[in-house]
């Protein structure tokens, strides 16, 4: 038997290589374990972005370190915090067996098809080249929401973020290989939701295609394409010319990713984020302007070094005058190999933590006032699992990606379309009645 045991942490982006990963090796015969204990293989997907991703990732080391002792089994680690420790992860934990960098995903999922076959032993070379390698599908056979990325890594280099670090710098996937993926899925009948990704998706460009001219091609070429999303966006790349192609074409959601990061400038110009506090400001009016309609989400990051007090309450200013739909919020933490590492955190971590808890406290309240504006609303809504309170009732999201909770039978379920009236809002959560189920 060849079982295998796969985890995922992390980015939507780690997601979509867990699946084309996961999908070659069932390809190659292996097969899925049924609990991690039961596995002869087991693979750790990693994050590096924040601290606390890699204590859960230290946790779960330890965990199969341990397990090892009454189950062998090969223990590989993989993804950005593979890339960022190396052979250094493997000395502070001599029980992981394999390192899978940023760079070796391609080679490690020929080695698994190799070891399927012949039992092999799993034994990854260092790659001469750093050149990421695009899978040829991303999703899993059943899923109804699909992962397609079309570029990858960044050229930004924010002083607080590692990525660059771990993902190199930016490549974008040929055109005629995304539309090759995406009429994969739409020949299979089952895909309703398209997610293009890429750690700064807007920044797509592959000879003269922008992203921008990458939609109108998309559109041009799947008429009758499901909906599409895109994640992540970075504000300094986000043009006029993307903000008419979401107007021109209805079926983009209306839902925008646009991390802010800060309301000040000061602390801006240190994080390197390249643009305002008022040339966000600008953009945001800009694209509520064009698609009145939109739901706009962002991330902040509290507690950056030299970080004052009025810094923090430009912060909570910029949010009260955007009012965004919603908010990741975090504080900061010191990420080795980063511009900031060598900043005197000036920030204690008590201050960061009554800050972030105000800065929560605040959109918590801008989320539900601006939740309670859209009660009464009918919006389309994609059936997503049944409730696991009520079996009488579906789970679903509309395309601004909000919960939503109404009455259908497993009949209808899931992957379907839905319209809805509005009527309640308990907690973060949306109750609704259908008005109608698109054939």
């Amino acid at each position: 038997m060849n079982r295998f045991w796969l985890e995922t942490y992390g980015c939507q982006m780690n997601k979509a290589e867990s699946n084309a990963l996961e999908e070659e090796m069932l390809d190659s015969g292996w097969i899925p374990a049924d609990a991690a204990e039961e596995a002869d293989l087991v693979i750790l997907n990693t994050c590096s972005v924040r601290l606390s991703a890699e204590n859960r990732i230290w946790g779960r080391l330890g965990y199969f370190k341990k397990l090892k002792e009454t189950h062998p089994h090969t223990l590989a680690v993989m993804g950005c915090m593979a890339e960022r420790l190396k052979e250094d992860l493997k000395k502070a934990v001599p029980a992981v067996d394999v390192i899978v960098g940023t760079f070796q995903k391609a080679d490690f999922a020929r080695l698994l098809r190799q070891a399927a076959s012949a039992r092999h032993a799993l034994t990854l070379e260092d790659p001469c080249k750093e050149i990421y390698a695009f899978a040829r599908r991303h999703s899993r056979k059943n899923d109804f929401r699909a992962f397609v990325p079309i570029m990858h890594g960044c050229d930004n280099f924010c002083s607080y973020c590692i990525v660059p670090y771990v993902r190199g710098r930016e490549v974008s996937r040929d055109p005629h290989s995304i539309f090759e993926e995406i009429a994969g899925l739409l020949q299979a009948g089952r895909v309703k939701e398209i997610t293009l990704l890429g750690q700064n998706v807007n920044s797509y460009r592959f000879q003269d295609m922008d992203f921008p001219g990458l939609l109108d091609a998309l559109f041009q070429r799947f008429p009758r394409a499901p909906w599409i999303r895109f994640l992540t966006s970075h504000p300094k790349d986000f043009s006029p010319a993307l903000i008419a192609c979401m107007k021109n074409h209805r079926e983009m959601c209306r839902a925008i990713h646009l991390p802010v990061q800060h309301g000040s400038d000061t602390i801006l110009r240190a994080m390197n984020r390249q643009y305002t506090r008022g040339a966000y400001l600008a953009l945001a009016e800009r694209i509520r302007g064009e698609l009145p309609d939109v739901l706009l989400s962002t991330d902040i990051l509290i507690g950056f070094p030299g970080e004052t007090e009025k810094d923090f309450q430009d912060t909570l200013d910029l949010m009260n005058e955007v009012r965004f739909d919603d908010a990741f919020t975090y504080y900061y933490n010191p990420r080795e190999g980063t511009a900031a590492w060598n900043m005197q955190d000036t920030v204690c971590e008590k201050l960061k933590l009554e800050r972030l808890q105000t800065l929560i406290a605040l959109q918590r309240e801008i989320s539900r006032t601006r939740k309670r504006q859209r009660l009464g609303q009918t919006v389309r809504v994609l059936a997503e699992e049944i409730s696991k309170k009520n079996s009488a009732e579906i789970l679903g999201r509309t395309e601004g990606d909000e919960m939503v909770v109404f009455p259908g039978s497993t009949k209808k379920f899931p992957g379907g379309f839905h319209t809805v009236r509005l009527d309640e809002l308990r907690g973060n959560t949306f109750y609704a009645h259908e008005i109608e189920v698109e054939k």
